[in-house]
């Protein structure tokens, strides 16, 4: 059987159904640590042979995220910034599996900055936690801005 899981799944070890081929569907305590393409086994879940049921193993599939990017332990993600917070700096917000987080964009950052988030990525075997790196990348306002065109006519010569 093989389950596909989300990486807030695969990242807060939740519990999970999997679907079996006989029509069951049986609760799995994910480990804290689960990889994409893992095997795990369910005693006592298996097919009825003679005497007790043998144990069922599960193959684990981590779903493509719209907006994570694994890298091994590691999770990347991109970080709208609109012009004023990266010029200014500001707090932004920042979606991680466990929930936002706010996260300080230094003044004067632009779309090649990366913030380390220490401890925010996936768990590791030897415990612990990778580390989610958030891309800034800059957002100009939709519709445009005048003030600011002009601010750019003047700044060009």
């Amino acid at each position: 059987v093989t389950m596909d899981i989300s990486v807030e799944e695969a990242a807060t070890a939740d519990k999970v159904t999997a679907m079996f081929p006989d029509g069951r569907k049986v609760a799995v305590k994910l480990p804290s640590y689960v990889e994409d393409g893992q095997t795990i086994r369910l005693k006592g879940q298996g097919e009825q042979g003679p005497g007790q049921p043998g144990d069922a193993l599960v193959k684990i599939h981590i779903r493509r995220h719209p907006r994570y990017r694994i890298e091994g332990r590691d999770l990347h993600v991109d970080l709208p910034v609109d012009l004023a917070d990266a010029v200014l700096g500001a707090k932004v917000a920042v979606e991680t599996p466990t929930g936002k987080l706010a996260v300080n964009v230094p003044a004067w950052s632009s779309s090649d900055k990366v913030l380390r988030l220490k401890g925010r990525g996936l768990p590791e075997k030897a415990g612990g936690h990778g580390d989610l790196y958030a891309h800034v990348r800059l957002m100009l306002p939709e519709g445009g801005d005048a003030e600011l065109e002009a601010l750019m006519r003047r700044q060009k010569g």
